[in-house]
């Protein structure tokens, strides 16, 4: 009668693996569920986002557009043909286009909107040619230097510049 060689795994070959798969989850879950640097990212690009639109509008529909800084929230603002500011309306949503961060339940929870200046304001206006300015609530004022804008999401924090003259926005 022949003997049939039977290969398999032993026991300790078995335990060997599942060790290294054990130390290997262990390491790599909690790096995925804290990814603040992803979160600060999404975050800073929220705000490009709105930062090009209200741009983009000032240019297209030739009225200036106003984005006002309120705590963690910003809201788009225009100037009526009476020449009261109005809030605009989002074109995705059709709300008014307020963005609020560091809100509870919102995928925008742990970000955080932190120091912001344009010409030495807390809030922004494009005028008809895409040029930023920095505006106080009565008045426009001409950006000399680059605007900033904090993001951060607990550890991790990026500031969004806006160029003087151009408006255009990088992110470090």
């Amino acid at each position: 009668m022949l003997a049939r060689n039977r290969h398999a795994f032993t026991l300790v070959e078995i335990l060997c693996v599942v060790t290294i798969l054990a130390i290997a989850s262990a390491i790599i879950i909690p790096q995925l569920s804290t990814r603040d640097d992803l979160k600060a990212a999404a975050g800073a690009r929220v705000v490009m986002a709105d930062l090009i639109w209200a741009q983009n509008r000032a240019i297209s529909t030739q009225q200036k557009q106003y984005i006002v800084f309120n705590g963690q929230s910003y809201t788009l603002k225009y100037l009526d043909s009476s020449g009261t500011l109005q809030t605009a309306s989002n074109p995705v949503t059709k709300n008014t286009y307020i963005t609020t961060f560091n809100v509870a339940s919102t995928p925008l929870a742990t970000v955080s909107i932190g120091t912001h200046t344009f010409a030495g304001k807390s809030s922004l206006c494009f005028d008809e040619m895409g040029t930023p300015w920095g505006y106080d609530g009565s008045g426009t004022f001409s950006m000399n230097s680059d605007g900033q804008i904090g993001i951060g999401c607990n550890t991790q924090n990026l500031t969004i510049t806006l160029s003087a003259y151009t408006g255009e926005t990088s992110v470090q």
